[in-house]
C-alpha cells in the first residue's frame, strides 16, 4: 500500500512539473514580442501593468467567464458521467481542472481524459474515458457547425482573398457551401444516434472482448446527446464572448458580427490542426492573424488579445488544476 501511495505521489509531482515548465516556457516565450510570417511584435504595450490596470474590471469580466466556461463544462462531464457514476458538481470541476493541467503537455490534450477519470471512485475508467470522449465530440462538432459557417461567410466576403478557390461563375463555391452543409448534417445525426456505434461494433468479431465497453454508446439517448450540444453550444457563446472582449481592449475595433463570423472560421481552422496544448497558443497567434488579419491591421492588438485569452482560460485554469492534480487515485483500493 505504501509503495502505491509513494509511486502515486511521485507521478503527481511529475504531472505538475512538467505543467509548471510548459506553461513558464510558452508564457516566457510569448510575453513581449510574438512572431509571425517572420515579422516580430511587440506586446509591451497591450500587455505592461499600467495598461493591465487600467483594464482591469473588463479582464476581470473574462476571468468570471473562464470560470462559468469550464462550470458549464463540469456540469456537462457530469451530465455525461452519471450513467456510471454520481458525481457532485465540486468534483466534476476538479476533475476538470486536473484534465486541463495534464493535458497542458500532452498533444491533442488527450490528457485531459486521464485527469478526469482518475478523479472517479468506483466507475470502470475505460468507460468514463469513452463517455469524456463523447463530450469533446460534441464540442468539435459545434466548433465544425459554427466553423462552416463563418468559412462560408469568410469565402463570400473576401473573394478577393479566396478568389483562387472557386471560378469565377461562383460554382466551386456552391459545391463547397453543399458539401459543408451536408458533412455537417451527417455528423449532427450520427452524434444524435451514437447507439449505432455500439450496433456497428458489436457486429466485429476481433472486438467482441470489449463489446462490454462498447454499450456507453447507448447510453444515452437523442434528447439527452441534444442537451450534451446545448452545454457545448453555450460554451462555444462564452468563449468568442470572452475573445471579442479582448480584441475591443486591445483596440482591434471590428464589428461584433463580423468578429464572430471570423472567429468561428478561425476556430474550425485550429480544430482541424494536431497540437500540444501548450503550443496552441502559437498556433491561435498564427491563425488569428491571419483571419482575423482580413478585417484588421492592428496585428499586435490581436497577437495581445490571442495570449490574454490564452493565459485566461488555458494558463490559469492550470495552475488551479495543479492543486487538484493531488487528488487525484491512481490506484483503487480493492
Amino acid at each position: 500500500m505504501n509503495y502505491k501511495k509513494s509511486v502515486g505521489f511521485l507521478i503527481k509531482i511529475g504531472i505538475v512539473l512538467t505543467s509548471l515548465y510548459f506553461l513558464y516556457t510558452q508564457f516566457k516565450d510569448n510575453l513581449f514580442v510574438q512572431s509571425v510570417n517572420g515579422s516580430s511584435y511587440n506586446l509591451k504595450t497591450f500587455l505592461s501593468s499600467e495598461f493591465l490596470s487600467e483594464n482591469l474590471f473588463t479582464i476581470c469580466i473574462v476571468v468570471f467567464l473562464m470560470f462559468f466556461n469550464w462550470l458549464l463544462e463540469s456540469l456537462k462531464w457530469r451530465f455525461l458521467i452519471k450513467k456510471i457514476e454520481n458525481i457532485s458538481i465540486l468534483t466534476s470541476l476538479r476533475a476538470v481542472f486536473s484534465g486541463i493541467t495534464v493535458s497542458a503537455f500532452t498533444p491533442n490534450r488527450i490528457g485531459e481524459y486521464g485527469g478526469r477519470v482518475f478523479c472517479l471512485s468506483t466507475a470502470d475508467r475505460i468507460k468514463a474515458v469513452l463517455i469524456t470522449v463523447i463530450g469533446s465530440m460534441s464540442q468539435l462538432l459545434i466548433t465544425i457547425v459554427f466553423g462552416s459557417i463563418g468559412i462560408i461567410y469568410v469565402m463570400s466576403n473576401y473573394t478577393d482573398d479566396f478568389s483562387e478557390f472557386w471560378s469565377i461563375d461562383g460554382i466551386s463555391f456552391y459545391v463547397i457551401i453543399f458539401v459543408l452543409v451536408l458533412l455537417n448534417l451527417l455528423l449532427l445525426l450520427l452524434f444524435l444516434n451514437t447507439s449505432l456505434f455500439t450496433v456497428f461494433l458489436n457486429k466485429l468479431k476481433f472486438l467482441e472482448k470489449y463489446h462490454k465497453y462498447s454499450e456507453v454508446f447507448s447510453f444515452y439517448n437523442c434528447s439527452e446527446l441534444f442537451k450534451v450540444l446545448l452545454y457545448s453550444a453555450f460554451r462555444y457563446a462564452v468563449f468568442t464572448f470572452q475573445y471579442y472582449i479582448l480584441l475591443q481592449m486591445c483596440s482591434v475595433n471590428i464589428p461584433y458580427t463580423e468578429v464572430m463570423f471570423l472567429v468561428m472560421s478561425m476556430l474550425f481552422i485550429i480544430s482541424v490542426i494536431p497540437t500540444i496544448a501548450i503550443t496552441e497558443i502559437g498556433v491561435r497567434a498564427y491563425v488569428a492573424v491571419v483571419v482575423l488579419g482580413l478585417a484588421s491591421v492592428n496585428i499586435s492588438g490581436i497577437l495581445s488579445a490571442t495570449f490574454l485569452l490564452w493565459i485566461i482560460n488555458l494558463l490559469i485554469p492550470s495552475v488551479i488544476g495543479m492543486f487538484f492534480v493531488f487528488t487525484l487515485k491512481f490506484f483503487r483500493k480493492k
